[in-house]
């Protein structure tokens, strides 16, 4: 029977494996890969059972009847909002009771082991009611299906009866396995980028009347999972839009260059207009020469961006500015006259940049303006640049 069990749980792991790699890789984009969003949990803390040889309450069980439990889940999330996971699950049986259904006196003591493997899903109801983004608190909830084994002892010690798990009962036995479905609810703390720390209950229902070895009116045995554990999340990435291309922070180191000499403009208001030459051949005649304006050119190299913020000390991350704004694609980080520019966009004319302003501005932006760079150092922009 015991390995009997083993086969169910590992077939029912290898049909979640197959079924994550199926999902993760129709629902992602191709670029994003089927190694990206995934969560490795390990969860420690206790059990209290709840069944047939089981009477007290929650706190009033700490007194004798809990015991060590532990478990392990992989997931992979298939959007901010869902996860499907694999969680292999090991816990202790301790129970006490002192009286039966009927009302007859017993004295049962409830011991053993019991562990499970199942599939679940997921729901992040931070992202699910408040927008998808990475929060250092957030609600989720679980529930899933799977197999449980176990290998229970129920002691009477005012009748002396020992019963076991597979023991004999009328014309059946007392099952060594079978279905569980567990349903939780916890909280995740972020640590920084990939670690988190995440507090977790939830209550495995066996959909059978048998871990602790007596049938006596509860229908369902139940271990309640109280635990605390770690995560680190491998290659986490909220999506915000249907198709996002992989957002890339493009940090500029200023090339040593001389500065750039401002445009010259030739104003001809400025000077003489009439210049007598001499040496005219025929008397009477004046020649008068009127200096043409220089032809203005913009410069070569000149890209325009739009400012999103400007600080006198260095961002230590761009998160800050891509939540808070929503911003998709680069942000670049520009230091000069000491201080550090942050811009989005890359475009060749000033029309463009502009348009793309007027969006960080719905954004949250409301200052945001175009600003020029050529070789990366910022230059003013003429009036003959707008055009």
């Amino acid at each position: 029977m015991a390995d009997r069990s083993f086969i169910k749980i590992f077939f029912t792991f290898l049909i979640t494996i197959i079924m994550l790699n199926s999902i993760g890789q129709t629902t992602l984009p191709a670029n994003r890969g089927f190694a990206k969003n995934w969560q490795v949990n390990y969860n420690l803390g206790f059990t209290q059972f709840y069944g047939d040889a089981s009477n007290n309450g929650y706190f009033k069980k700490f007194s004798g009847e809990i015991a060590f439990a532990t478990g392990a889940t992989v997931r992979k999330y298939i959007n901010p909002v869902f996860g499907l996971g694999l969680n292999l699950f090991y816990s202790g049986l301790k129970s006490h009771k002192e009286k039966s259904a009927t009302g007859t006196p017993v004295n049962y003591e409830l011991s053993g082991s019991y562990y499970d493997g199942n599939v679940n899903l997921l729901v992040d109801f931070t992202s699910l009611f408040w927008g998808p983004s990475l929060r250092k608190l957030s609600v989720y909830g679980i529930t899933g299906l799977g197999y449980a084994s176990w290998n229970s002892e129920l002691v009477d010690s005012i009748s002396g009866i020992i019963k076991h798990t597979g023991d004999p009962i009328d014309t059946d036995s007392y099952k060594k396995g079978g279905f569980v479905v567990p349903v939780g609810l916890g909280i995740n703390y972020m640590l920084g980028d990939s670690w988190a720390l995440n507090f977790e209950m939830n209550l495995r229902t066996v959909i059978n009347d048998d871990v602790d070895v007596w049938r006596d009116g509860f229908k369902y045995d139940q271990p309640l999972y109280t635990s605390i554990g770690i995560s680190y999340f491998i290659n986490r990435k909220v999506k915000t839009e249907k198709v996002v291309s992989k957002p890339q922070v493009v940090e500029k180191k200023m090339p040593k260059e001389k500065p750039v000499e401002p445009i010259p403009f030739y104003d001809y208001r400025m000077q003489s207009a009439i210049k007598k030459t001499s040496g005219s051949k025929e008397p009477g005649v004046i020649i008068i020469d009127v200096p043409v304006a220089k032809k203005v050119e913009i410069p070569s190299g000149v890209i325009y961006r739009v400012q999103v913020l400007a600080k006198r000390n260095k961002l230590q991350s761009f998160n800050y500015l891509r939540e808070k704004y929503n911003i998709v694609g680069d942000i670049y980080e520009n230091y000069q006259d000491g201080v550090y520019r942050y811009s989005t966009g890359s475009f060749a004319t000033y029309n463009e940049a502009l348009k793309h302003s007027y969006l960080m501005k719905d954004k949250g932006v409301y200052d945001a303006f175009v600003i020029a760079f050529r070789y990366d150092k910022r230059i003013v922009i003429s009036s003959d640049m707008k055009k």
